[in-house]
C-alpha cells in the first residue's frame, strides 16, 4: 500500500475536480490511502474522497509522510517541495498551457508568462512528467524543453455509458453542451450556431448547462446535476456540439463518446484534434457551411458513428489510467505497483 498525496490549486466544480476526485476513488479501490490537497476548497467532495484545504507551507509538511506526491498543474505547490529540495518522489501531471491569444486580459496574460518561465526551470528537477494529451505532450516539449509522458484523463465507463433506456424521437435534432459556462468555453459562440443549425433544420433543439439569460423556448439551460443524470443527456443527444476557445483533454468529447454521442467541434489546434481525427467519431469545422455539412453527415451516419464513438471511448476507462499512473508511481519509487 502507498500514502498518496494528490494536489491541485482549486478543487471546485469542473474537469479538473472531476479527475481527481475519480483518480483518488479509483487509487482507493486498489487499497492505497489516498489524499486530496487543495489551496482552495469551493465544492464539496464526494464521500470517499478525502479533502484538506492547505498552504504551500502546511502542503509540504503534511506530505513529508507520503510515499508520492502527485501535483496537477499547481505551480505554488510545486515551487514550496523544490524550496525544500524535496522533489524526489513527486510526479506533476500538466494540464496544459493556454495560448497567449486566448488568456483575456493583461494581468492573466502576464500571470501566465510568469508562470511559464517558473515551470520551465522546476520541471527540469522533477523526475515523472505527465502530459493529459498527445498535444499537451508537444508543449511540455516545446515550452520546457523536457519529455511528457502521455496518461489521458479517464472517464467512468459504468455512468457514462449508452442509454438503452432512452427514447430518441426521430424527427427532433438535440443539440447538447456541458460546459458553455463564459466566453472561454464560448457560451456566445454556441448560441450563434445553434441559430446556424436552427435556421437549417427547424426541429432542432439546444439543452445546455451554463447561465445563459435568453428567453428562448428551443434552448433549454440545464441545472447542475450528478454524473448519472449527465450521462442521460449525452445520451438523449443526436450529437454534441463542442466550440470552447481551447481544450487541453477535452473532457466531454469523451464523456459524450462513452454514451454512444457523436462530437461536432469548432476546430482549434488543441486536443480535439486528437480525438476528432482518432475516432472517427465527429467532424470539425471552421465555419457555417462546413458545420452544417458536418450535422448532414452526423444525422444520417449515426449509428456507424455512435459505434466508433463508444470504441474510442473504452481506452479512456479509469481502470486503464489508474494503472499507467501507478506504473509511474512505479518510476520514483524503483519498484512495480499493482
Amino acid at each position: 500500500m502507498l500514502k498518496i498525496a494528490l494536489a491541485l490549486g482549486y478543487y471546485e466544480i469542473g474537469g479538473f475536480k472531476t479527475v481527481i476526485d475519480n483518480l483518488a476513488a479509483k487509487l482507493s479501490e486498489k487499497g492505497h490511502e489516498v489524499t486530496v490537497y487543495a489551496r482552495v476548497i469551493r465544492t464539496k467532495p464526494p464521500k470517499d474522497v478525502n479533502v484538506i484545504k492547505a498552504s504551500p507551507q502546511e502542503f509540504y509538511r503534511e506530505t513529508r509522510k507520503h510515499d508520492i506526491i502527485h501535483v496537477h498543474t499547481s505551480y505554488p505547490y510545486l515551487k514550496v517541495l523544490a524550496d525544500n529540495n524535496a522533489l524526489d518522489n513527486v510526479v506533476f501531471t500538466y494540464h496544459g498551457y493556454a495560448p497567449w491569444y486566448e488568456v483575456p486580459g493583461t494581468t492573466s496574460k502576464l500571470i501566465n508568462l510568469y508562470l511559464l518561465i517558473m515551470y520551465k526551470r522546476l520541471l527540469k528537477k522533477v523526475k515523472v512528467v505527465t502530459a493529459v494529451s498527445n498535444y499537451v505532450k508537444e508543449q511540455v516539449r516545446k515550452l520546457f524543453n523536457r519529455e511528457a509522458i502521455v496518461i489521458y484523463n479517464g472517464v467512468n465507463l459504468t455512468v457514462f455509458k449508452p442509454n438503452m433506456n432512452i427514447n430518441k424521437q426521430t424527427n427532433e435534432i438535440i443539440i447538447f453542451n456541458a460546459t458553455a459556462w463564459n466566453r472561454f468555453k464560448g457560451q456566445e459562440r454556441l448560441i450563434k450556431y445553434y441559430r446556424v443549425i436552427k435556421r437549417q433544420y427547424p426541429n432542432a433543439k439546444l439543452m445546455m448547462r451554463g447561465n445563459y439569460q435568453g428567453n428562448s423556448e428551443d434552448i433549454q439551460v440545464l441545472p447542475p446535476m450528478d454524473p448519472t443524470e449527465l450521462a442521460k443527456y449525452y445520451s438523449m443527444a443526436t450529437f454534441y456540439l463542442l466550440v470552447s476557445s481551447w481544450e487541453s483533454f477535452g473532457l466531454p468529447i469523451i464523456e459524450s463518446m462513452a454514451c454512444g454521442t457523436p462530437v461536432i467541434a469548432w476546430d482549434r489546434p488543441d486536443a480535439r484534434r486528437e480525438h476528432i481525427l482518432n475516432s472517427g467519431a465527429g467532424y470539425l469545422f471552421r465555419n457555417e457551411e462546413e458545420l452544417l455539412q458536418a450535422v448532414k453527415n452526423v444525422i444520417e451516419n449515426r449509428e456507424e458513428l455512435s459505434q466508433k464513438a463508444i470504441n474510442y471511448a473504452r481506452q479512456f476507462d479509469w481502470e486503464n489510467i489508474v494503472n499507467k499512473y501507478l506504473d509511474a508511481y512505479g518510476v520514483i519509487i524503483n519498484e512495480e505497483i499493482q
